[in-house]
């Protein structure tokens, strides 16, 4: 594999996360809460939260390893056989099928029994290291056991990821023996944390409190691998908190690349994440099989020397108008003159990012304004008070910062708007329900808008036409037939969502047939044809009918009464002023047939009415049926009956 192969494996397997959900399945959190709602206990809380993380990440994320385990079980399941401690789903991709199951275990005390039928459940008085009944369960040990199986559930995992976390629901905040330090527990997590995997611990209440100061806040600030900023201890009352909060810590947030904010160029900087808040969903690619073995059949693309038959590169047709002539570059001179260089850059390189070019008002950028879905930036370890400081400035002022944006160096720049965000206030003092709720709000940073360049404005123009023959516009009485025909029409059984498609479901009846190894496919209905019997009963085809005469009976008449829906035959005439055999076959288009009179040729309604047609000569007949778009060809006779009839179809009301 050669190096970048190697790199988009890497950076793959960066972007992957592995979770391991740990649950406490002790007595007490089985027991019902009346502090939360509908006196839930804690487990359906941990439950609940550990299947809607799983179904989201089904559809998030579903190239990441997610699984379940518990401790203090009766009995002792897969993982490292560890006394106690079994697993509840095994670590692996995310899927409908897992997720259903978590489900069942969140219904509330029916899913608690199913969950303590299936891994057993303790009693009041049993001890898990065989100590006396007052210390009721050695809570270390089997913590300590449940961390050891939850570390190597990762480590086996299917698939390589770049972070590993194991999520702890417990409502017990003393998880020591009396007169225990917590040696085994602390070296336990420093052992994972030297392996890359972090312990995040999502405390319930018991009635209403959970006194995390006993040893949870010294262990998670110390020992659990906590990165700098984060929270690594959360304590909520119920199990909508919990949800909250979790799916909070499982939203990706993913980074597309990091870049520099330049305020003078080739000196101030700040360094800023970019982010795409919003991804356009990608159709998988079609591929070519081979139809007995069903192996892939790939193309490939050669390009041959037409006289010398030899394969030469890809022909280069990339060129620039100057003062008349075509100057032609091959691919490399064009990335390079590509490269956009920017006075105080030491190199191209240092090109990339936001330029800041100068502040406009905010009201000056309009939503006609948006090209394409915009990202967003943040700031960076060491640039979020800078970034921040920009931030406030920009909504104080009301002003939006113009940049030119660099996204590669041998990209071209765009004009950018960076429109600001401020985080939510939250006012101190709130309760832990309230942070949560608070922090799942937008993030700060700047929204990046793309501006467009003039040549990407159309502003289309209204349709009109010249004088002579302006554009055609419907009648009142053609408005109300199409009024009519529509409301006369009704949908039932109809949704929205519903788009029905016969063509690929027959093809999947057909795929259906042949792998049953059926003779006979089942029949498709189709639900795109209209209900004509329906219809017949409100009236729709006289409605149609009535439409139909009144927009085009009058066109079709004309067409008929000249023979343009007959079929033409052409016969070639052998003849010097005749045109060859060869363009024998080769019809002119036939121009449009102008419905109105237009007027210039207004005085020819008096002569229609007068019958006095046979006054005009050949010349001024010929010359009416060429600007209306009637055949100009044969006798005067056929000329004045020509004439005649598309007066009277035309001008009715006049005569």
């Amino acid at each position: 594999m050669d190096d970048d192969a190697w790199r988009r494996v890497r950076d793959a397997d960066d972007g992957r996360d592995a979770v391991v959900m740990l649950i406490d399945a002790s007595p007490r959190m089985f027991t019902r809460d009346e502090t939360r709602d509908g006196g839930a206990s804690a487990f359906t809380a941990a439950a609940r939260a550990c299947f809607e993380f799983a179904r989201a990440r089904v559809v998030v994320a579903p190239d990441d390893a997610v699984g379940v385990c518990a401790y203090n079980c009766a009995n002792t399941l897969g993982g490292l056989g560890q006394a106690r401690v079994c697993e509840v789903m095994r670590v692996d991709a995310p899927s409908a099928a897992g997720a259903m199951v978590l489900s069942e275990y969140a219904d509330g005390d029916k899913g608690a029994r199913k969950f303590r039928d299936a891994f057993g459940a303790l009693d009041e008085t049993e001890d898990g290291g065989g100590g006396t009944t007052s210390d009721r369960y050695n809570q270390e040990d089997a913590l300590t056991a449940g961390l050891w199986t939850a570390s190597h559930m990762l480590e086996h995992a299917p698939r390589r990821a770049g972070r590993k976390t194991v999520y702890l629901f417990t409502n017990e905040p003393k998880p020591l023996r009396d007169g225990s330090a917590g040696a085994k527990l602390i070296a336990r997590a420093k052992e994972m944390a030297a392996l890359g995997q972090s312990i995040e611990v999502l405390s319930l209440t018991r009635d209403g409190e959970f006194d995390s100061s006993i040893f949870y806040d010294k262990f998670t600030a110390e020992h659990c691998g906590a990165k700098a900023g984060e929270r690594a201890l959360v304590v909520v009352r119920d199990g909508m908190e919990l949800q909250r909060e979790f799916l909070k810590k499982s939203r990706k947030r993913r980074r597309l690349r990091q870049t520099e904010l330049w305020l003078v160029p080739g000196k101030i900087s700040i360094p800023v994440g970019v982010y795409s808040l919003v991804s356009e969903a990608k159709k998988s690619s079609a591929i070519l099989v081979d139809g007995k073995d069903l192996g892939e059949i790939r193309r490939e693309q050669i390009f041959v020397d037409a006289a010398t038959g030899a394969q030469i590169e890809k022909p280069t047709k990339s060129f620039v108008e100057f003062d008349g002539k075509e100057l032609v570059f091959t691919n490399k001179e064009l990335a390079k003159i590509k490269q956009v260089k920017v006075k105080g850059m030491p190199d191209e390189k240092g090109a990339v990012g936001f330029h800041l070019v100068g502040f406009i008002d905010a009201k000056r950028i309009t939503r006609d304004l948006c090209l394409k879905k915009s990202h967003f930036i943040a700031g960076e370890e060491k640039g979020c008070a800078a970034v921040n400081a920009l931030i406030r400035a920009c909504d104080v002022e009301n002003k939006v910062a113009i940049c030119a944006y660099v996204r590669a160096k041998s990209a071209g720049f765009r004009y950018v708007a960076l429109l600001p965000q401020l985080a939510p206030h939250v006012e101190p003092g709130l309760g832990d329900a309230d942070d949560a709720i608070a922090r799942l709000d937008p993030p700060e940073g700047f929204h990046v808008f793309y501006l467009p360049f003039r040549d990407d404005l159309r502003h289309p123009e209204s349709v009109a036409g010249s004088v002579k023959k302006p554009a055609p516009r419907a009648t009142k009485e053609q408005i109300d037939a199409a009024r009519n025909v529509v409301e006369a029409i009704r949908l039932t059984g109809w949704h929205p969502k519903q788009t029905p498609n016969p063509a690929l479901q027959t093809h999947y009846r057909v795929l259906e047939m042949c792998a049953l190894e059926r003779n006979v496919m089942e029949p498709v209905h189709d639900d795109t044809e209209p209900a004509l019997d329906e219809w017949a009963r409100v009236g729709v085809p006289a409605l149609l009918a009535d439409y139909d005469d009144k927009c085009f009976g009058a066109s079709r008449a004309i067409d008929d009464w000249h023979g343009v829906g007959a079929p033409n035959v052409l016969v070639p005439v052998v003849g010097d002023k005749r045109k060859s055999i060869e363009n024998a076959g080769t019809r002119a288009k036939r121009s449009v047939v102008v419905m109105h009179i237009l007027p210039e040729h207004v005085h020819c309604i008096d002569l229609v009415k007068r019958n006095a047609l046979s006054t005009m000569t050949g010349e001024a007949l010929k010359h009416f049926c060429a600007a209306h778009g009637l055949s100009a060809g044969g006798t005067k006779a056929q000329l004045i009956e020509r004439v005649d009839s598309h007066v009277k179809i035309c001008a009715p009301s006049a005569l």
